[in-house]
């Protein structure tokens, strides 16, 4: 749905009805870039499960979660569907698989703050209850994608059982290990950090140059333990992303991937296994 500009202006062009031209541009992007695989990370307006019934003209699988499952009050809402309590959850869920999601994607904690000093923003669901919706949705034969940054949500989201974690910034080396022990396939998103670095300076006025330094190099030191350790990196550009336009953006996080001397040809592989109904 979002389109690397503005989340305003695309959530206005698809909030009363899909906008299918928009979403036909994206589309044609990312076959422009190679892509035959993508997977979405949802939304509540429906764009993704429209897109998903046009993917394969463009020669793209696609895989989406329908939207965002998110605590009440806690980050998800600009994408997601929320719930109060646990048996709003697995009514939610249960309603996304009706939907026709290939796999859940929950909200653990929220984003970094790249304005002042890249700290994670909003609260962050506790581990019971993150357990809990990776039961609910293996019960409807869904594996889950979780949205989670800081070092101890990722522990705690790691032990519950997802199966991918998707930013896992300032993620620490305990939590590497388990990454590696659990055999979770990482996706770390670097180009919404690094394309705001080389963004033009009115972009970059907007936030903390020192903030993402620290960021993009704290990321790629994880990356580089959790590489040589023996970790399933996938690339994932969190394309729709501010600066992150679809197709440049997945070309992009390929290219910090290789800087790095990761290939992500394996864990890719096991993404496309896993994130499907069962």
């Amino acid at each position: 749905m979002a389109d690397g500009v503005s989340y305003a202006a695309a959530a206005a062009r698809h909030r009363t009805r899909v906008d299918e031209a928009e979403v036909r541009k994206a589309l044609s992007a990312l076959r422009e870039c190679d892509v035959s695989f993508f997977r979405d990370g949802g939304d509540k307006f429906g764009v993704s499960r429209f897109a998903k019934t046009i993917a394969p003209e463009y020669g793209i699988d696609m895989r989406i979660p329908d939207c965002i499952v998110h605590r009440a009050g806690y980050y998800g809402e600009l994408y997601g569907r929320a719930y109060r309590d646990m048996t709003e959850a697995r009514e939610l869920i249960r309603e996304t698989a009706r939907r026709g999601a290939d796999f859940i994607k929950i909200a653990v904690s929220g984003m970094l703050d790249f304005k002042t000093d890249g700290h994670v923003m909003d609260d962050a669901i506790n581990k019971a209850e993150i357990r809990e919706l990776v039961r609910i949705s293996a019960g409807e034969g869904l594996s889950v994608m979780a949205h989670c940054n800081g070092a101890e949500n990722i522990k705690n989201a790691l032990e519950a059982g997802i199966s991918s974690l998707e930013h896992g910034f300032w993620i620490d080396r305990e939590g590497m290990d388990m990454l590696i022990e659990t055999e979770t396939v990482w996706v770390p998103t670097l180009a919404p950090v690094a394309c705001l670095l080389e963004a033009d300076a009115e972009a970059r006025a907007q936030f903390s140059e020192n903030a993402l330094l620290s960021i993009i190099s704290s990321h790629r030191a994880a990356l580089e333990y959790a590489r040589d350790a023996g970790a399933l990196i996938a690339c994932g550009s969190d394309s729709g992303a501010y600066m992150v336009p679809h197709g440049r953006g997945t070309d992009s996080e390929r290219d910090y991937l290789a800087e790095l001397k990761i290939d992500p040809s394996a864990a890719n592989a096991r993404v496309a296994e896993i994130f499907k109904r069962r």
